[in-house]
């Protein structure tokens, strides 16, 4: 029902942000192949449907302000947890879409009317083949990637001998590259701290490096612990709560704690469940739904004015 009107994704950042890229440029381009009239940072006059991406605030309250009392229908996509000035886009958009249940679950005392939808793996192309040869784990080269702030988080639990995969690390980032750069490693470990930005996070990057072919030592925030069970990942390579990941990983290359995982297998799970193509099959259903759940509100009060 989409398919007859214009929608028009705004953001103040460009594909070399993961999120812009999985939760705008990859979806533009697949609701494009699909005969969608979409654009990205057009004007918004001709579009029934504005989707507001999150990125920098005053770009985005400067052109969401503009469109709060017009009848197009409002939607504000957000894949980090914030209680800043950004609560006002959650507080006022038609539709809110999170990257996770623990996220919605924060905002609904803000919106009732959430919605969520995961990542994508991220990767340079969905075929690209998986780490060839298998992971050496008695070797154990270790790797870590992400933004600044998922790179403190090494320094924190103090994880020894991590190489680190970002802009300006010990590994320049790089869009072109990054997919091949975690393949030579051994062992991904990714962090996380179970503070309420750190539960609201998603599997991006687990969800990534397992895509890739390559064991993920992981810490059990809900998102990492979920896609564990979807996939049936080792329970031994989730970090829980007191555990010191350098024993664990000593254990890992000692070969006491033993990675048996079919990867294979692993991602047509994760292709069935994560790829560009689902994730946009569930956007159109989500936006759908509550796009003529909106209409319908709007038609029934312009009704009950009319009455009386």
């Amino acid at each position: 029902m989409l398919k007859d009107k214009k929608i028009n994704f705004i953001t103040s950042t460009d594909e070399n942000t993961g999120s812009t890229r999985i939760r705008v440029y990859d979806l533009v381009r697949e609701l494009k192949k699909r005969g969608y009239n979409v654009t990205i940072n057009d004007s918004s006059k001709k579009s029934e449907i504005v989707v507001f991406q999150k990125s920098n605030y005053k770009y985005l309250r400067k052109r969401f302000f503009k469109l709060l009392f017009s009848n197009k229908f409002l939607i504000f996509d957000i894949d980090d947890l914030f209680f800043d000035k950004i609560l006002n886009l959650v507080k006022y958009s038609d539709f809110v879409i999170t990257s996770c249940e623990y996220m919605r679950e924060q905002y609904l005392t803000f919106n009732k009317n959430i919605g969520v939808l995961g990542e994508t793996p991220d990767v340079i192309a969905e075929d690209i083949p998986l780490r060839n040869p298998i992971a050496n784990l008695k070797e154990c080269k270790i790797g870590c990637f992400g933004t600044s702030y998922n790179i403190t988080l090494i320094k924190k639990f103090n994880i020894k001998d991590v190489k680190i995969i970002t802009r300006g690390g010990d590994i320049e980032w790089s869009r072109e590259t990054v997919d091949y750069d975690i393949q030579k490693f051994d062992l991904i470990v990714i962090p996380q701290e179970k503070t309420p930005e750190g539960l609201a996070k998603d599997n991006c990057r687990m969800l990534k490096t397992l895509y890739l072919g390559v064991p993920a030592l992981v810490s059990d925030i809900p998102e990492y612990v979920k896609l564990a069970e979807l996939v049936n990942y080792p329970k031994e390579f989730i970090v829980h709560d007191g555990e010191d990941w350098n024993e664990k990983i000593e254990k890992i290359k000692s070969g006491e704690i033993k990675f048996d995982f079919d990867f294979e297998k692993c991602r047509e799970i994760l292709y069935k469940n994560y790829s560009t193509k689902v994730r946009t099959d569930m956007w159109l259903e989500i936006v759908s739904r509550h796009y003529t759940q909106h209409n319908l509100k709007r038609h029934l009060k312009k009704l009950f004015f009319h009455l009386f």
